[in-house]
């Protein structure tokens, strides 16, 4: 988007995928729409405040630190031979990127270092990305009074405001320059996951243009953008599209699976040449281009919270993943003036419960745009319903830690919070919203942090929603499907998609409308809502 280029956040969301190729150089045919079938990749699930010190260990919150994110990492086979590069598998995003070889934040590939080395090198990282914010601050007040960076929302999982440009170029897209960034590059990262070294692939061709993109944890990446063989698991594509990052501060690249309209690629600003914003077939796009795949769909299984995997599939629905019916409601456009087509998987929430027991209460009934968001590892809602929220478990906001603080509730607590979708409910644990405090001024008194966030922009349900919700992206008809996901482990029940998701039924509330203007409480969602 050239008019305001959104900071998102660096995927939270990542896996590694099950029998991963070891980097074939040749290409596997096209097959006949006939003969597509799913592609379906297993993903580990790791927990930490960064990538590198990620484990399957879901750990204590830090006082200084935001959140913990999670991380679902994929590995890719780039180039002819291929060159094993991990990335992170995000849904909030829809550009595949890898790091170059010659990325000067990075150090030497070791394999290992000291927990000391480790917390010198993520203050000095942290250090260089608001050093480099601050560069394009100094940036922006240089230029025409017009040009501003405003803040739009909280980032998803981080204390750090959203930010959007305004009145000047992003630098984002084909041909586009990116910002000049002052700041000198310091080498602390460990780049052993893989850097794509382009003179030692045989396919690989360079268009000659220049990508960059920004996220809202302030990890940046520039570079070229160009075509070259992708190996996923066992399927190898030819002429892919992505940007090689000759500069990111990101140890690992991203493989953006959202919708055409948010590509770095995509503006809507009529006074940029047109050979400037173009929409191209990203990941998802190339599977059914390829006939791999015969719709562009695709579906997310997070699993239970204690599992240590999950699963995507490309082209298809696992019924055996959820229970009950598989509901479809529309995707928003909230800005139908700018873009034809929705740009993010953003739905109508229209209500919020509670059950605990056989009691339920009702937070809201008013319907509000809701951001379904797996890069996302926590929540956010509007500032009243979150506090409402909060209430109602007896905690209240720490201005010091930017979080709510709750009692702990024990080991079988059962209470629920529950989400409408317009006639179907989605109920997620308490459990789930959950965390620890590491600092002990909290543990003494038995006090732990609520992974609801207040927001003044929009509800953007992570992680700790989709783990109790099995979803279906539908980016061709712009809808998505959601249903309980289901934990029973019950043999694979697959079937292709070739039009409308199979099983799924319109939601009794289907609406792309939502209330822009009022927020009221109370209300009674559960007299409206199907049975499961």
């Amino acid at each position: 988007m050239k008019n305001s280029l959104v900071f998102t956040t660096l995927s939270a969301l990542s896996a590694l995928v099950a029998g991963s190729s070891t980097g074939s150089s040749s290409t596997s045919a096209t097959p006949s729409a006939d003969s597509a079938a799913p592609i379906k990749l297993a993903f580990e699930k790791s927990h930490g405040s960064s990538y590198e010190k990620s484990t399957h260990e879901r750990g204590d919150v830090e006082a200084n630190v935001t959140n913990q994110q999670t991380f679902y990492s994929v590995q890719l086979a780039v180039g002819s031979p291929g060159q094993n590069i991990t990335v992170l598998l995000d849904t909030g995003s829809s550009d595949l990127w890898v790091t170059g070889k010659g990325n000067p934040y990075c150090k030497s590939n070791s394999k290992s270092k000291s927990k000391s080395q480790s917390k010198t090198q993520s203050k000095t990282q942290s250090k260089n990305k608001r050093d480099e914010l601050q560069s394009l601050l100094s940036l922006l007040s240089a230029l025409e009074p017009t040009t501003t960076l405003e803040p739009t929302g909280s980032v998803s999982g981080s204390d750090i405001p959203y930010w959007s440009w305004s009145g000047v170029p992003t630098g984002s897209g084909s041909g586009s320059a990116a910002p000049a960034v002052s700041v000198q590059p310091t080498a602390t990262m460990d780049c052993s996951l893989g850097t794509f070294d382009t003179s030692k692939s045989k396919s690989f061709k360079s268009n000659h243009t220049s990508f960059y993109i920004t996220y809202g944890d302030l990890s940046f990446a520039s570079g070229i953008w160009g075509t070259d063989h992708i190996g996923l698991g066992n399927v190898t594509l030819a002429n892919v599209s992505f940007a090689v990052a000759n500069k990111t501060n990101s140890s690992v690249g991203v493989l953006g699976l959202g919708l055409p309209e948010d590509e770095s690629t995509y503006s809507t600003d009529s006074s940029q040449k047109s050979s400037s914003h173009y929409e191209y077939y990203n990941f998802p796009s190339v599977l059914k281009q390829n006939g791999l795949i015969q719709k562009t769909v695709f579906s997310l299984y997070l699993n239970s919270s204690n599992s240590s995997y999950g699963n995507i599939l490309f082209g298809a629905v696992d019924h055996s993943k959820y229970n009950g019916q598989l509901y479809t409601v529309p995707l928003l456009n909230p800005d139908t003036k700018s873009y034809p087509h929705p740009v993010e998987f953003d739905v109508t929430l229209h209500g919020v419960g509670f059950i605990n027991g056989t009691s339920k209460s009702t937070f809201t009934t008013t319907p509000i745009p809701a951001l379904l968001d797996s890069g996302t590892t926590l929540m956010y809602l509007p500032s009243e319903l979150a506090e409402q929220i909060a209430d109602q478990l007896g905690g209240e906001y720490d201005d010091g830690i930017g979080y709510f603080m709750i009692p702990c509730p024990s080991d079988d607590d059962d209470s629920k919070l529950v989400y409408d979708f317009g006639g179907f409910e989605i109920a997620t644990n308490l459990s789930n919203y959950v965390l620890q405090s590491s600092d002990t001024s909290y543990a003494e008194t038995a006090q732990c942090v609520l992974g609801i966030l207040p927001s003044d922009v929009e509800a953007i349900l992570g992680d700790v929603f989709l783990v109790d919700a099995y979803v279906v992206y539908n980016l061709e008809d712009y809808e998505i499907s959601l249903a309980q996901a289901s934990y029973d482990n019950k043999k694979e029940d697959i079937e292709l998609v070739t039009s409308k998701v199979p099983s799924a039924t319109k939601a009794p509330g289907y609406s792309s409308t939502w209330s822009a203007q009022s927020y009221s409480t109370g209300g009674n969602m559960f007299t409206t809502t199907s049975k499961r």
